[in-house]
């Protein structure tokens, strides 16, 4: 008991899995290892691309930087032809309307500082910018990229000097362009980069831009990426849990380092926090999974669908239905299974039809049997009570009441005679004297032998004849018989009238005599039946008819059959073979 119960706990147990689903099972554990394997390789080949991808936009996003400052240094000088032209010293009368009309110059050109300076004392001679700002810039010519204070805030300056001369007096003009929060619009709006510049002041190289303000990033150069770019010149990868950065130097024309841009996508506000060699790995693993799992179900229910079939057709065969056939498709072993279960199917149902034969035979010779100890031991006191009872009729002073009485002992004794003889010639009916005859003849003389009777219940008779000259080997007396039958059956089925066709067709080795009525037809659960003795649907009937029509077809090597709707009317074909044995003899010869 307790085995037991441990086995229904087991729901899941791979012993009670459908073929279907061991195949899946199967299939997918075959394949989980070159699935690992494919997908190892597969997530760190897309894992280099896609970093090798990212290093390329972030070397393309500090180019936007450096174009910007060099956009900038190009419009400097070119803004500084206009300013050598009109800025003057002093000593010039003019000079006022000048200096004002440079100041109107760098306002309209963005400009923020434009400073005449005289070289031999560092003099201010004319400023858009507060003194305390130009004082701050260095005059050096390699000195592009400068941190200022303004306002007491540390910011970016691109610079620009060019050295002149007026009246034998050497001036330097300065002009520059603050690095404010203008700079750089067009990739503020791009959420997951971080586009930074770092310049030189006297704590070491501090941002003074960003175009975003992601946390956790320092907001000065670690020292060993700004010791690394100083020492190899180049730019210096930084790639952490966090982000993906580039850290770009920038170096003036004496190879010294003035700025640092860093470009830079935080990872988990981007793809690329979610792209790396083990989230590609566990993507590609489960996307493969699912694809050996889904083509190992269609390769699974392809396998065991010959096996549903067979099973299916096990049930039918069950069932009593040896009608049964499943589809054959291929040549392999499932194929030959299946077309061996189709030729066993067919076996079973033909060893069916032999043994519902032998059975029937066997009914019908205890039936016999019977039948000639009923005769015996019924008829001789039948007819001593049927002579006794005549010898009493012809007595001349019965009164007419008894003698009426006598005739109705004499008639049941009759018709229980004849009931026996009907009941004798079905369970021992005599051997057929076959002879090759044409069926036309055969079936007028039916026809015109029950043409009075078809007459007086007003029914319309005719013969459709579709085998001119067709042939039945047949006895005529029986074959007559059993046609008579069928038509008192049909006339019975047609109380109103109606309309009675006899066909004539050939099929195959046969001859077909079909008897058609228009009457109420037969019930569906009734056709089965009606061929076994003493099963009728008539109120008065013996049930004998249909199967004496059996036992005469099944005696000439033929068949009947019965195709009938309810109030459709009901047809009876009587398959008879065409020609004889010695004619099968003649023809095969």
């Amino acid at each position: 008991m307790i085995t037991k119960t441990r086995q229904k706990a087991r729901p899941f147990a791979i012993s009670r899995w459908s073929v279907q689903r061991k195949l899946v099972l199967a299939f997918w554990l075959v394949s989980v290892i070159p699935t690992m394997i494919a997908a190892e390789l597969a997530a760190t080949t897309l894992s280099q691309i896609f970093d090798s991808n990212v290093r390329i936009w972030l070397q393309e996003s500090t180019k936007i930087v450096k174009d910007e400052i060099g956009d900038i240094l190009h419009d400097n000088a070119r803004m500084a032809k206009l300013f050598l032209r009109y800025a003057s010293p002093p000593s010039n009368r003019q000079a006022a309307k000048h200096d004002r009309l440079a100041a109107d110059i760098a306002e309209a050109t963005d400009i923020d500082v434009v400073a005449l300076i005289r070289s031999s004392d560092h003099r201010v001679v004319f400023s858009t910018a507060p003194d305390d700002i130009v004082k701050q810039i260095n005059l050096t010519s390699n000195a592009a990229l400068q941190t200022v204070q303004v306002a007491g805030v540390n910011t970016g300056i691109v610079v620009s000097t060019f050295e002149t001369s007026q009246d034998g007096v050497d001036y330097v003009l300065l002009v520059a362009t603050y690095l404010d929060s203008s700079f750089l619009t067009s990739v503020a709006d791009v959420h997951s980069l971080d586009l930074r510049l770092y310049l030189a002041n006297p704590g070491g190289f501090s941002e003074i831009f960003s175009t975003q303000r992601f946390m956790d990033h320092p907001s000065h150069i670690p020292k060993g990426v700004e010791a690394e770019m100083r020492s190899s010149k180049q730019p210096s990868e930084q790639f952490t849990n966090k982000y993906s950065g580039l850290y770009w130097p920038i170096f003036n024309d004496a190879g010294e380092l003035q700025g640092v841009i860093f470009s830079g996508l935080l990872r988990h506000t981007s793809l690329v926090g979610l792209v790396n060699q083990s989230n590609l790995f566990v993507l590609i693993f489960l996307l493969s999974s699912a694809l050996s799992l889904a083509a190992g179900l269609l390769v699974s229910r392809r396998l065991t669908q010959p096996l549903r079939d067979l099973s299916q057709g096990v049930s039918a065969v069950i069932s009593g239905n040896y009608a049964h056939r499943v589809v054959v498709s291929g040549g392999d072993e499932l194929a030959q299974l299946s077309s061996t279960f189709n030729h066993m199917t067919e076996r079973l149902g033909e060893l069916h039809h032999l043994e519902a034969q032998l059975r029937r035979r066997d009914r019908l010779h205890a039936l016999g049997e019977v039948a000639m100890g009923l005769a015996h031991e019924i008829r001789n006191p039948l007819g001593i009570i049927k002579t006794a009872t005549q010898l009493l009729h012809r007595r001349a002073d019965l009164p007419e009441a008894d003698k009426r009485h006598l005739e109705y002992v004499i008639s049941e004794v009759s018709r229980i005679n004849d009931l026996i003889t009907e009941f004798l010639d079905f369970a021992k009916p005599n051997a057929p004297l076959r002879v090759l005859q044409p069926a036309r003849a055969l079936v007028e003389e039916i026809l015109g032998f029950c043409s009075p009777e078809l007459a007086s219940h007003k029914i319309d008779a005719h013969i459709d004849d579709q085998a001119p000259g067709a042939t039945i080997y047949a006895d005529a007396k029986q074959l007559k018989q059993a046609c008579l039958n069928l038509i008192l059956n049909a006339i019975d089925a047609m109380p109103e009238g109606g309309r009675l066709t006899l066909g004539i067709r050939s099929m195959g080795d046969n001859t077909v005599i079909s008897v058609a009525d228009t009457g109420q037809g037969i019930p569906a659960d009734m056709i089965e039946r009606i061929f076994t003795p003493f099963v009728t649907t008539k109120a008065s009937g013996t049930g004998l008819g249909l199967a004496k029509v059996y036992s005469i077809m099944e005696s000439h090597d033929g068949s009947i059959e019965c195709i009938s709707e309810n109030d459709a009317g009901a047809t009876f074909s009587l398959y008879i073979p065409a020609i004889g044995e010695d004619d099968e003899d003649t023809h095969d010869a």
